[in-house]
């Protein structure tokens, strides 16, 4: 997150503003090249947090020499970066303070000439772009993650090999701090592209980001998603500057029942005869004479079990039946297709869960505005196919399960402000705000920010109204 300074706030407050503009020139180590003010004729930022891209701008200058010419000798080029500052001018000092608005690869340049002025217009786009594709990124070659591998440094690792040396890469933790290694062996074709193999890590876990901040630091951390979270702007700012609120509610995309269906399991064995003794599951497979890392089997229990359930094959003897952490499962219903793999690590059976992968969460918080039993009845709906067949197991679509409904009834209460611009505000923040003709002051995650900056150009947020994703 980047650190606001008082003068920054203090600009932000004025009611009279005097702004600059200024664009640096970058080399790909984040050099300067050189800077130019005063060229600009007009220009936007965009930020969306929901965006592999986040932040993105379109720029139009007055061309002044040849220097700007498109050329590989000029400024404007494929090996040269763009680095925004926007400057208010601090009414009580006279300094101009300024503010990084990103760094940007430079897309699709063009001239328009005519007789009084030559203009230059280009697009920006952050530096994802050198992974997605846009500007290489491709793979080339097929590449493999082996299941187990630490989602830190593989992300660490795909970004070294793309020249990326700033970065801030968390680790890939559940709510209860467990480290959450790569679940399955992840295959990527050759004509994906790098953007594609860190996408598929970041959904590994689903309360996740990834982005470049404006100093073109990579980061893969959590978004905002407790009760606690810090809030980094209120309505001391927002009243100074917001021109008008519009609220609205996507009641289409409202569901507070999920079903998510992930992975169906191949079983290499299954039993010809199960039977139950105490917490015991005893099984009889042909073929199956010793326990390996990584047999999987299928069972289905002849009767509901309960306590620290064990299974046992043959006369191998009972092993204990775990969670991914090493607890013990303690309940299996009747009849119900599951899988397990035998971990040697464990020294027993890591429970898959049902032959395909199942989660299912619902609203059930009667304080809710979305609770199943309130007279809009229960909205249900089935998540299957596509990147939801990765989802191996029964805990990690549960996780996924709760997350969809996280994103299809906590996120859909919007408002949308239009505001004198604050410079400095950046999507995925806490904020609280009152709107417009209430007493209740409320939390809210900015999702996407548009801004103009023109003298006279406007801002235009989208927050989402805040409900923790965890206690």
């Amino acid at each position: 997150m980047g650190q606001i300074t008082q003068e920054q706030y203090n600009t932000s407050k004025q009611n009279h503003r005097n702004l600059h503009i200024r664009v640096n020139l970058l080399d790909f180590d984040y050099r300067t090249l050189s800077s130019f003010e005063g060229n600009l004729t007009s220009g936007s930022l965009a930020s969306d947090a929901n965006s592999n891209m986040r932040n993105t701008c379109d720029i139009e200058l007055v061309v002044t020499d040849s220097s700007f010419d498109i050329s590989a000798q000029g400024k404007i080029w494929l090996d040269r970066l763009i680095q925004i500052y926007v400057g208010v001018d601090d009414i009580r000092t006279g300094d101009t303070i300024w503010t990084n608005e990103g760094i940007y690869l430079i897309n699709q340049p063009s001239y328009t000439y005519d007789a009084v002025t030559n203009v230059m217009s280009f697009q920006g786009v952050d530096l994802m772009g050198r992974l997605t594709g846009l500007r290489g990124g491709y793979l080339n070659e097929r590449y493999l993650i082996p299941k187990d591998s630490n989602v830190r440094e593989v992300i660490i690792a795909a970004l070294e090999y793309n020249d990326f040396s700033a970065y801030v890469v968390n680790e890939c933790q559940n709510v209860d701090g467990e480290i959450q290694a790569v679940p399955y062996d992840m295959e990527y074709d050759a004509e994906a592209t790098w953007w594609d193999v860190l996408e598929g890590l970041m959904n590994i876990l689903p309360n996740y980001q990834m982005y470049f901040d404006n100093d073109g630091v990579f980061h893969y951390e959590p978004v905002p998603y407790r009760a606690n979270e810090p809030i980094r702007m209120t309505d001391d700012v927002w009243k100074q500057n917001v021109v008008s609120e519009q609220v609205s509610y996507d009641f289409e995309s409202v569901k507070n029942s999920v079903k998510v269906l992930g992975a169906t399991h191949e079983i290499e064995y299954f039993p010809s005869e199960q039977t139950i003794s105490g917490n015991t599951l005893q099984l009889t497979i042909a073929g199956l004479s010793a326990l390996n890392d990584g047999t999987m089997i299928g069972f289905t229990p002849p009767a509901d079990m309960t306590g620290a359930i064990q299974i046992a094959v043959g006369s191998l003897g009972a092993k204990p039946l775990v969670d991914d952490k090493g607890a013990a499962i303690t309940s299996l219903k009747k009849e119900e297709y599951y899988a397990a793999i035998y971990k040697t690590d464990k020294n027993g059976w890591l429970f898959i869960g049902h032959l395909q992968a199942l989660g299912i969460f619902e609203d059930t918080n009667p304080d809710s505005p979305f609770y199943i039993n309130n007279p809009a009845g229960k909205i249900a709906i089935t998540l299957m196919g596509g990147d939801y067949e990765n989802i191996q197991t029964d805990d990690l679509a549960y996780q996924r399960a709760k997350w969809e409904i996280y994103q299809r009834c906590r996120l859909n209460d919007t408002i949308q402000l239009t505001t004198v611009p604050i410079y400095w505000a950046e999507v995925n923040w806490m904020v609280s705000y009152t709107p417009l003709g209430q007493k209740v002051v409320k939390q809210y995650l900015i999702k996407s920010i548009q801004t103009d900056l023109s003298p006279d150009g406007q801002q235009t947020y989208e927050l989402v109204n805040y409900y923790p994703y965890y206690e």
